[in-house]
């Protein structure tokens, strides 16, 4: 039997992500924090984040989290391959820290040769019954964001099943600015509490909004695949020297590479 409902299957399918309320307990996430602190964080390149790089390698309560039944049975039910764990890190933002979008199943990758409009690693499909996504995380969240200016989650309506790209367009008809901060008409945001997990297709482009109130905001995301994709070194995609294509604001740059 399938760990998501036929309504929540939908949902994860139509919307590309989907929301469990209070799946770890008060207690559960105070120990959580209190391991993250225990662990040495290092620089994300994004300002006021910290990144705790492999939590999988240096803690057994996050090694054993990773492999709890509570978000491998939600992500078996829409991977539908044997499992690997991709990758398990932690950010911790303070106030003006943003993660600009990235992801988005139509976006362009700048190769060495030029430019492909599939990523290969995001595809997914539907077939005899079941989702088969190829790249899933599951963001456990220990801070409750209740407003955007907590740093909220946010997505473009759709983008996960889109057949154009959007960022690329927009930089090329002069349009320089961030969608987080100037708005798009299919923007949208979700708000959690702390032990809630949210459930994404790594499809769907994504951000945070920028973060205006005191505090912190920490998560744990957890990336998980079929067996056969492996752990990589990237030499080409989306972190290619993109100021070669003649990108000089930030905001922009960080659009594409976030």
């Amino acid at each position: 039997m399938s760990a998501l409902t036929d309504e929540q299957l939908y949902i994860f399918d139509t919307t590309g992500f989907y929301v469990f309320r209070n799946l770890f307990s008060a207690a559960e996430v105070a120990r959580m924090r209190a391991e993250l602190d225990r662990l040495s964080a290092g620089s994300s390149g994004f300002t006021n984040t910290d990144r705790y790089q492999d939590l999988c390698g240096d803690s057994e309560l996050f090694y054993d989290l990773a492999r709890d039944e509570r978000l491998v049975g939600k992500v078996r039910a829409v991977v539908n391959q044997p499992l690997r764990i991709l990758e398990g890190y932690g950010l911790r933002r303070g106030p003006d820290s943003v993660l600009y979008m990235h992801g988005g199943y139509g976006e362009l990758l700048d190769l060495d040769g030029g430019s492909v409009g599939r990523d290969l690693s995001i595809m997914h499909t539907y077939h005899d019954g079941k989702l088969h996504c190829s790249y899933v995380k599951a963001l456990v969240y220990l801070s409750d964001i209740r407003q955007q200016d907590d740093g909220s989650f946010c997505y473009v309506q759709g983008s996960h099943k889109a057949n154009f790209p959007l960022l690329r367009s927009r930089f090329a008809n002069g349009n320089r600015s961030s969608i987080i901060d100037e708005g798009f008409p299919t923007l949208a945001d979700v708000h959690v509490q702390a032990g809630d997990v949210l459930l994404l297709n790594e499809a769907l482009m994504h951000g945070t909004r920028r973060k205006r109130t005191g505090g912190d905001r920490v998560l744990l995301a957890f990336g998980y695949g079929p067996t056969y994709l492996a752990d990589w070194q990237e030499l080409d995609g989306e972190t290619h020297d993109l100021r070669g294509l003649g990108y000089v604001d930030h905001d922009v740059e960080e659009d594409f590479i976030g």
